[in-house]
């Protein structure tokens, strides 16, 4: 029998294209979640998140029972608790995809110390991207600023690789660990249940993303310029909380597109390319940590913009055209104020 291993899962909740699972599927495995609420401070997710977490862990707790290695779920400090099941079930490695938020990258940094500590070691997959940010350098080999050249060097890479399939059985750990119950993190809100309206415009889960994709490369995708900037219009793919929570991975999206719109090329069509400036995104995340917080240039430290932080807020009347332009938002569990809120 194969060395067994852990797969730690955070914002990959899928099996198909996912390289850390793919890279293990042939071993004893138990897949784990870990509700780590204190790691993230201030990025702590809300509770629009937390009901998006509750169902797609349910969808992702049920695709792994039906192929033989359920999925354990436990609440606490991921530091802590990875380490320690790791050593209960003999592990000598961790897989997990890799995160690129600066809390994250902090926290994976002390759950690979604690495991280092004890013989065993982290290994991150590539996951959430398409290229890790690393490995997309100006020809001086400094990071990019400008999009433009950060997207040609992107192109010059080749067409991303394509996604993997769904393993169709894996092997569980012979005498798993017990595992929380997930009513029991009572993710869902109630008292009042704002989200009683959320299942009917969302479907939470590897197979709701699937299903949204497929409509939009069914038809939408190809009016996408033109229709993406009218809100009063469902222009636009509505998979963000699907990338987010890594129902759907970028390659399964670039690829579907290309196959929609073969005759199109990847630079010229306008989902591609805003698929380039999350890819960019993540980039400088990546290489300037402090960019949620700080302005890129000091300059504009003392920069004021209270104005700007109103006007997404739920109930804003700062863009009262939108609010009339985007009857679907408001009960899809995005924010009606904000042109951009079906994103």
């Amino acid at each position: 029998m194969q060395d067994p291993a852990l797969l730690w899962f955070r914002q990959d909740l899928r099996l198909a294209d996912n390289p850390a699972l793919d890279s293990i599927a042939d071993r004893p495995v138990l897949p784990v979640y870990v509700l780590d609420e204190t790691a993230a401070g201030a990025w702590t997710p809300g509770g629009a998140a937390r009901w998006w977490l509750h169902h797609s862990l349910a969808a992702l707790g049920a695709d792994l029972a039906a192929r033989g290695a359920p999925l354990l779920l436990a609440r606490g400090s991921a530091e802590i608790i990875i380490p320690a099941l790791a050593q209960a079930v003999g592990a000598a490695e961790v897989l997990a995809g890799r995160l690129h938020e600066p809390w994250a990258r902090e926290r994976d940094q002390r759950v690979a110390e604690a495991l280092a500590a004890d013989g065993r070691r982290l290994r991150l997959a590539t996951s959430a991207v398409l290229h890790e940010p690393a490995r997309v350098k100006s020809g001086s080999g400094q990071p990019y600023a400008v999009y433009t050249p950060f997207a040609r060097a992107v192109a010059a890479l080749g067409e991303p690789d394509p996604p993997l399939p769904a393993p169709a059985r894996l092997h569980p750990m012979p005498s798993p660990p017990p595992g929380e119950v997930l009513a029991d993190w009572a993710l869902l809100p109630r008292d009042p249940d704002w989200a009683a309206a959320f299942p009917a415009a969302w479907m939470p889960g590897e197979a709701g993303g699937a299903a949204r994709l497929a409509r939009f490369v069914a038809g939408p995708v190809a009016q996408y310029a033109a229709r993406r900037n009218l809100p009063g219009l469902a222009g636009t793919s509505g998979l963000s909380p699907h990338l987010h929570w890594g129902e759907v991975s970028p390659r399964q999206l670039w690829h579907a597109v290309r196959a929609a719109l073969p005759a199109e090329p990847a630079d010229a069509s306008p989902f591609l390319s805003e698929l380039l400036w999350r890819e960019f995104s993540y980039h400088l995340l990546w290489h300037r940590p402090t960019m949620p917080e700080q302005p890129l240039r000091p300059r504009f430290t003392g920069f004021p913009c209270r104005g700007m932080q109103r006007c997404c807020a739920p109930g804003s009347a700062a863009r009262p055209a939108s609010r009339s332009s985007m009857p679907a938002c408001g009960s899809s569990g995005s924010s009606a104020g904000c042109t951009t809120g079906c994103g």
